[in-house]
This record gives structure tokens, C-alpha cells and sequence, in this order.
């Protein structure tokens, strides 16, 4: 006898624990398990100050926190200058997304967060490189007062499906 649907959802949960975090699925009597992989590329800043992670994969779905323009000294790269900012952003993101085992024009969403509008050219013209003429993310923008640094111009926020492109 089939369950319904209620009882199909209430069945789904997800675990969570660390590295072996994993989430279940219900489908045709199956369960399918997405474990949760931390993604922490050794390209990019260590996190000892914070606690998050440069990236989170499940199945082939990557989640990326906000990425801003920090080497792997957390140096600020670009004081001042939204094109270099945009560019160290991007850098970071294929980091991410490398480490995960996809590329770059794997990235199907990015939100910005930005100091200022007229920045934008800058930063539309890294992902134009980044992107080619076409194909680019789904893409949100949002102005803000303040960003977690001083110096800094712009946050961006991806996600990214391994393998999509």
C-alpha cells in the first residue's frame, strides 16, 4: 500500500552533524541519501575566525557563502576599485566551484551585495569575461549601507549545480 503524500514528507528529514550530514529523499519506495560535503579549498582564506564554510555540496548542488575580495592572507585586493574587487570575487567562486569538482560556468544564481549602483558596469564586465557572451546566472542585486569589512564593495552569493553546464 502506497503512503500518501503526508506521510511521504513527514518521513523526509535531514540529518545533521558535521562532515556526514546527510538528507533523505522518498522515491518509488526508495530512499536516496544526499550526503553534505564541506567544501574548503586551500586557494582560499582559512576560516579559523569565523564559523561557516567557503562552500557546502549536496548531490550536485553547491551552496557558496558570500564571497567578498580576500586573498588567502586576507589582504583586501582592490581597495577602492570594484573591477578588481569583482575580479578576486570570481576568482574565489572558481575556487569553490573547482574544488567541488564542477567550473565556473556552473553557476546558475548569484546575488550581489553592493555598496553602490554605480559600481555595476565593473562588475558586469569580470562576469562577462567569466561567462562568455551568453549563459550567464540568474543574477540579483541588492544595495547596501554596509558590508562585514571596511574597504569592501561588493559581496556575491552563489550557488552552483556541478556538472550543468
Amino acid at each position: 500500500m502506497y503512503a500518501s503524500r503526508a506521510q511521504r514528507v513527514a518521513k523526509d528529514r535531514t540529518r545533521t552533524g558535521g562532515r556526514n550530514s546527510y538528507s533523505t529523499r522518498h522515491c518509488g519506495g526508495k530512499t536516496l541519501v544526499d550526503k553534505k560535503e564541506i567544501i574548503m579549498p586551500e586557494a582560499l582564506h582559512p576560516l579559523d575566525r569565523w564559523p561557516y564554510s567557503h562552500g557546502v555540496k549536496v548531490g550536485n548542488t553547491l551552496f557558496m557563502a558570500g564571497q567578498v575580495a580576500l586573498d588567502h592572507d586576507l589582504q583586501l585586493i582592490g581597495e577602492n576599485d570594484p573591477e578588481a574587487q569583482s575580479r578576486q570575487i570570481w576568482q574565489n567562486i572558481q575556487s569553490i566551484v573547482e574544488a567541488a569538482g564542477g567550473k565556473v560556468t556552473d553557476v546558475v544564481r548569484v546575488t550581489l551585495f553592493v555598496l553602490d549602483f554605480k559600481h555595476m558596469p565593473a562588475f558586469h564586465k569580470v562576469r562577462r569575461e567569466m561567462f562568455g557572451d551568453s549563459r550567464y546566472p540568474a543574477a540579483t542585486g541588492v544595495q547596501v549601507v554596509k558590508l562585514g569589512l571596511p574597504g569592501l564593495l561588493l559581496e556575491t552569493e552563489a550557488t552552483a549545480v556541478i556538472g550543468c553546464s
